[in-house]
């Protein structure tokens, strides 16, 4: 009870984002950092025969061998090992916000992440994948949710959560959709383009696996929509596979592409 301790303080901080999940946090950040508590519990059990550390006995050797650990021992994508030192210097930030160290022990470590190509659809394949006939009703809906992400730059957890609350029609007639981002909780502006307003009235009053009348629409669980979204890809020969994220990727890319500012694609994605 005298000391405070890295695992100590990362339960609690866990505990409150679980608080949080649904409002202003997404499920998935969450499932991320408890990916990064267990992943962190097995550093110490496995190179120190320990199950926790007082914060105040941290240093800089700590973090060096945790992420030499992460790259060699459990041969993790640099991507990775990259998240999860900054999941532990976002911890001491917190003991220190708390007067309980007062030198950040980790500040003066630094590491990057390998370049990552991102992937989208080009315009020829969000054409193909526009015109593709498909015979059921659940696999047209799945195609519908997919290009209104490729057309808003929206998220699963964003495009899940919409309800018609989100749409907004201003003084000429232009539709907005406004909300803020569940991961982040930063405000998001986007001005719908005919295919996406389409989209929106085809699903109205379609209530079948909508959580709510409210909802824009009947998105259902993350893993069911990525297999659709797999074989999608497979029906429009798309070199990339296709995840719900790809559809944001895809909206950016095309944004910039047809002379979208960056500052301007920043305030449509929701970036901070």
């Amino acid at each position: 009870d005298e000391y405070h301790t890295l695992m100590g303080l990362f339960k609690e901080q866990l505990e409150s984002y679980k608080e949080k999940i649904g409002k202003e946090k997404a499920e998935s950040t969450y499932c991320g950092l408890v990916s990064d508590y267990k992943n962190l519990l097995l550093f110490m059990k496995s190179t120190k025969n320990i199950e926790d550390i007082v914060i105040e006995e941290l240093d800089k050797s700590f973090i060096e061998d945790y992420y030499n650990w992460m790259l060699g021992t459990c041969a993790l994508a640099s991507s990775t090992a990259f998240g999860r030192v900054n999941t532990l210097k976002w911890l001491m930030y917190r003991a220190q916000e708390r007067g309980w160290i007062k030198v950040h022990p980790f500040v003066s470590f630094q590491c990057l992440p390998e370049y990552k190509r991102r992937s989208f659809l080009s315009e020829e394949e969000l054409q193909r994948m526009i015109h593709l006939k498909l015979a059921y009703k659940r696999q047209r809906a799945m195609r519908d949710m997919l290009l209104f992400m490729c057309f808003t730059g929206l998220a699963y957890a964003d495009l899940k959560a919409i309800t018609y609350d989100n749409i907004h029609t201003d003084s000429d007639g232009g539709t907005w959709l406004m909300g803020n981002r569940i991961k982040t909780g930063v405000a998001y502006v986007v001005k719908l383009l005919p295919i996406a307003i389409e989209l929106i009235e085809k699903y109205k009053g379609v209530n079948e696996k909508k959580i709510s009348p409210d909802h824009v629409f009947p998105v259902g669980d993350y893993q069911t929509m990525l297999g659709s979204f797999k074989i999608l890809g497979k029906k429009c020969e798309c070199k990339a596979e296709i995840t719900p994220h790809l559809g944001r990727h895809t909206f950016a890319v095309l944004a910039i592409l047809k002379g979208m500012p960056l500052e301007t694609l920043q305030k449509v994605l929701g970036h901070k």
